[in-house]
Order: structure tokens, then sequence, then C-alpha cells
């Protein structure tokens, strides 16, 4: 029988830790220098999101990790329609935690100024793909970075518990405003969808899920305002 430090998926949480902190510095320099130098949004929306994923992928393919086994990387049927179903119920639940966020914080300017750059994005068709890519590559790369690289590893040597609440703090700290309102929606959501990741270990149902939620998100956004 191998220990866990023997076993060739084995990742030290502390690795993890680290690559997850070189990650958080990595994708704001090279997402703010993109929009400094372009001062094209879309771009660097979409390239932040990719970059979430770089740092957790290289470490991996350094480690030659297994990452189909390690993340629960399977195609089947049964987890791409859970992963649909669990989309719009993370939609309502995103709204009431939203909801409860702002009647306990009140509005937060970075959420709305965020609510308006969506919107003034997706009046153009380059624009509005870009905003989709954005939706669909966050439940990739954040599912991908924060559930099958940092939960997981946290889970090969400490409790659920321990792994939810790290994987969900970092979460979090990815979608800081000053006040407030995103971490904690984010770290509730995160919690939501570590619980899910370590019920099932499906990466493809949580990636699924959390793609089809940001898209439904944005989907309502722009049907309440259609024009800024």
């Amino acid at each position: 029988m191998q220990t866990p430090v023997q076993d060739k998926n084995y990742i030290p949480p502390l690795d993890a830790v680290l690559v997850i902190i070189v990650t958080f510095f990595f994708t704001i320099f090279i997402s703010a220098t993109i929009i400094f130098l372009s001062s094209d949004i879309s771009t660097g929306l979409v390239i932040g999101e990719i970059l979430i994923a770089v740092p957790p992928l290289a470490y991996l393919v350094y480690k030659q990790v297994d990452m189909k086994n390690y993340f629960g990387a399977y195609l089947k049927i049964r987890f791409i329609l859970m992963g649909l179903v669990l989309g719009f119920g993370l939609l309502l639940l995103g709204m009431l935690l939203s909801s409860i966020a702002i009647l306990i914080l009140g509005e937060s300017e970075a959420v709305a100024r965020a609510n308006e750059q969506l919107i003034e994005l997706s009046q153009t068709p380059h624009g509005l793909a870009a905003a989709i890519a954005t939706c669909i590559l966050a439940g990739i790369c954040e599912e991908f970075t924060f559930r099958g690289f940092l939960q997981n590893s946290i889970r090969g040597k400490y409790s659920a518990k321990t792994a939810l609440m790290i994987s969900s703090a970092a979460f979090a700290l990815f979608h800081f405003d000053p006040q407030g309102i995103y971490i904690a929606t984010s770290f509730a959501m995160g919690l939501v969808l570590g619980y899910i990741y370590n019920r099932w270990h499906s990466y493809t149902a949580n990636a699924i899920a959390h793609a089809a939620y940001d898209l439904l998100a944005l989907a309502m956004l722009l049907a309440l305002y259609p024009v800024m």
C-alpha cells in the first residue's frame, strides 16, 4: 500500500498553496499588463481566466500527475446533466446569497461597476463573444485550480472540512472587492462547489455547473439591462 508521499498523484498541500499564491500575482500582473497595453478589457478578461489555470497546470505536468483520474475528469452523460441542473440551482442560490450580502453589507460599487462593464462589453458581437468565453473559461479554469488542484491536494492530507474551507477562502480572495460582496458570496459558492466536488469527485460536473451558472447570470443581467 502506498503512503501519500509515495503516491505519484500526491500533491503536498504546502506546494499547492504556494502555487495558488503565485497564480494570484501572476494572473493580476499579466491581465493588468494586457489591459494597459491594449486597452482591450475583453482580451484581458479571457486571458485572465486562462492564466488562473496555468501555474497549477504547469506544476501538475512537471509532477507527471495523472490529471484525468486525479481530477475525476470523465465525460459521462450523468455528470454533464448533473452539471447543467446544478448550474441552475447555483443561479438561484447565488441570487439569494447576493440579496443577503447586499442587505448586510450594502450595495457594492465594485459589483455595480463590473456589471456595467459586462453590459457595455456585450453591446458588440466581439464583446459578447468575449463575455460568453469568459463565463465558460471560468467554469473550466477556476474549477481546475480551486477544486481539482487545491481542494484535492489538501484533502489528500487533511479533512474534507479543512479542504473546503481553505479552497473556498482562496476562491473568494480571487474575487476580491473592497466592500466584501464578491468575497462573501464567492466564499459561500465555493463551499457549495467544494461540497459537490467532494461528494461526487467529478471535475466535469463542477466545471459545467460553474460555467452554466455564470452563463445564466450573464443572460439574466443582459435581459434586465439590454442597453446602457
